[in-house]
């Protein structure tokens, strides 16, 4: 094989020259696959591309999907006053006042515990604490008035506590912070959104006054149906749907 490619190259001349030829060209070929792969990218880094795509992907899916309305935790915060409502009308005002100041208490201690009071937890402490010293101490003729407008003046006081949270922070927004990464607190849409969320539950509960005020007047059963019960339901499930659609992601 040896003395075929001898001859085949001239003899030992050009059998030199024909294998510092081929040396040469394989000697080549060997640096073009070296910068070849010097310009692909290798494994490692396009797995750390991918990584690093997917991972921006991830932050902008993030930002896209972020919820800038409270959660469920604030629809909690309106129990003690829903207890309040039922019990004013099927019993005695002390037996409502005292089982919404208890419920109100369970429902704001964690929070206090945790060191993030929220405003609409610590009025309804307070709002009922009111109602239960009121309702000890006051004759009867003021206690069955009391019992009458309780309704319009637990909204009353639903609607001062919102319109003056908008002079720290807005109680929906307290709520909210509890679902939303602390990154986006401070952002203009955060804030714009939870100031009109407050703002609309505020007049929705000087709505619901206007309306149980109607109820008392009349003291009818008809009255009281449609004023006392009929009208606030439809005004909180309508409230409830607008927060709910405004703490959809961004992206629905």
């Amino acid at each position: 094989m040896l003395r075929d490619l001898i001859a085949g190259c001239g003899g030992f001349a050009g059998a030199g020259r024909c294998a510092s030829g081929l040396v040469r060209v394989a000697l080549s070929r060997r640096g073009q696959q070296r910068d070849g792969r010097r310009s692909c990218p290798s494994r490692l880094q396009m797995r750390e591309g991918v990584l690093s795509t997917s991972g921006t992907s991830k932050v902008t899916e993030d930002v896209r999907e972020t919820h800038h309305g409270p959660g469920g935790g604030i629809y909690l915060a309106f129990v003690p006053w829903v207890l309040f409502s039922l019990i004013t009308q099927h019993d005695t005002l002390k037996a409502a006042a005292i089982t919404a100041l208890l419920a109100s208490v369970a429902i704001a201690a964690p929070s206090v515990a945790a060191g993030r009071p929220k405003m609409l937890e610590l009025g309804a402490v307070f709002a009922f604490v009111g109602f239960t010293i009121v309702a000890f101490i006051a004759d009867p003729s003021t206690t069955a008035w009391l019992a009458r407008y309780a309704r319009a003046i637990a909204a009353l006081l639903l609607a001062l506590i919102a319109f003056s949270s908008l002079r720290f922070v807005p109680f929906t927004e307290q709520y909210a912070r509890e679902s939303v990464p602390r990154q986006f607190w401070s952002t203009p849409r955060f804030k714009q959104i939870n100031r009109q969320l407050t703002l609309m539950w505020g007049f929705v509960f000087l709505a619901m006054m206007v309306s149980h005020v109607i109820a008392g007047g009349i003291d009818t059963r008809r009255g009281n149906t449609i004023f006392n019960w009929v009208i606030p339901i439809i005004l909180i499930i309508w409230a409830a749907k607008r927060t709910g659609e405004a703490s959809a992601p961004d992206g629905e």
